[in-house]
């Protein structure tokens, strides 16, 4: 009965295609009598598990086959580790410098270049195929006695890895990120230029010392407003200009401190400085927290980021100021 019934599941199972993906092993027309329906297998699981000390074990469901018991030597052939030679293959540390968007050159100890990605070859000016085989030196006369030269020396003579932001010895006024250490015996200069980043923070700190300067001056005032016009950031003379405490201000629309006639005129000028149309000056009258009014020339440049522009940047100085200012430049005319 328990014959018959293997048999009808392995003819059903013959027809519709046999096993799928059993890593090679036989086909249950070559054993017949050990393809067995789940149900049997669970209530006869000790005598199945002899069988498969000879030949595997196929379990069906619905007459198809999902499982295969087999002895543990055969599951050890299935699992061995491939051939010595495809795991011992000497795999080169440095093949990723060619996928870093850095400049990388490798020396040994005694600068003898081995490596030299795209990157280097590009900011270096001179080919990898001129260099590779040759002293650092030889191909780049230029880092001799440089910042280059005593970080390189350093981690060849010591061993050593340092990290430093230096002069370029490649590039007019420019500047190198640095790093070099000591990798597989050999040794790696890792660099990128930061000219621009450099430039950028020496303008940043030009800015933050005449918004300072501007301070000092006490008469004026600096508002930075965002692309909606709402203030971010304003300084001490212009709070006194209109007698409002900076938290008042941060946040507020800088044209609902203007007066009503102005607004129209000083909106259409900021929006025209902030969509890149060139700087703007114009004299607008100003509401304090007394309900006072007060004349300030302003002056409008758009704030530009990363990503565009940020908002605008606005100078304002009493009309009197003003005044003053240009009655001096009328005076040395004449």
């Amino acid at each position: 009965m328990e014959s018959e019934g293997a048999e009808r599941n392995q003819s059903e199972h013959s027809r519709r295609g046999g096993p799928e993906d059993l890593h090679g092993m036989p086909e249950p027309e070559a054993a017949k009598d050990v393809a067995v329906p789940a149900a049997n297998f669970v209530r006869g699981f000790a005598r199945w598990c002899d069988k498969a000390l000879t030949k595997p074990v196929f379990v069906t469901k619905h007459g198809r086959i999902t499982h295969a018991l087999i002895n543990i030597d055969r599951y050890a052939e299935m699992n061995e580790e491939l051939p010595v030679e495809t795991h011992d293959r000497e795999a080169n540390p440095f093949e990723l410098a060619e996928w870093i968007d850095e400049a990388v050159i490798i020396c040994d100890n005694d600068l003898i270049i081995e490596s030299m990605n795209r990157i280097a070859s590009a900011t270096c000016g001179i080919s990898a195929s001129q260099c590779v085989g040759r002293r650092l030196y030889d191909c780049l006369p230029k880092l001799r006695g440089t910042l280059f030269d005593v970080h390189l020396m350093r981690t060849v003579e010591a061993n050593e890895s340092t990290s430093a932001d230096i002069p370029s010895p490649l590039r007019e006024e420019g500047w190198l990120r640095l790093q070099s250490f000591p990798l597989h015996g050999r040794n790696v200069l890792m660099f990128r230029d930061i000219t621009e980043e450099v430039k950028r923070h020496r303008l940043a700190d030009v800015k933050a010392a005449l918004i300072e300067a501007m301070s000092v001056h006490n008469a004026i005032g600096y508002v930075r407003v965002d692309v909606s016009g709402l203030i971010e950031r304003v300084d001490e003379p212009f709070c006194d200009l209109l007698g409002l405490p900076t938290k008042r201000l941060l946040g507020a629309r800088l044209i609902d401190l203007i007066t009503r006639e102005n607004r129209v005129a000083f909106k259409a000028q900021l929006q025209e400085a902030m969509a890149g149309n060139g700087a703007r000056r114009l004299t607008s009258r100003f509401i304090s927290n007394s309900g006072e009014t007060e004349d300030l020339v302003a002056a409008i440049v758009q704030l530009r980021g990363a990503y565009g522009a940020e908002g605008a940047v606005i100078l304002l100085t009493p009309v009197h100021i003003d005044l003053i200012h240009g009655a001096d430049q009328e005076t040395a005319r004449k």
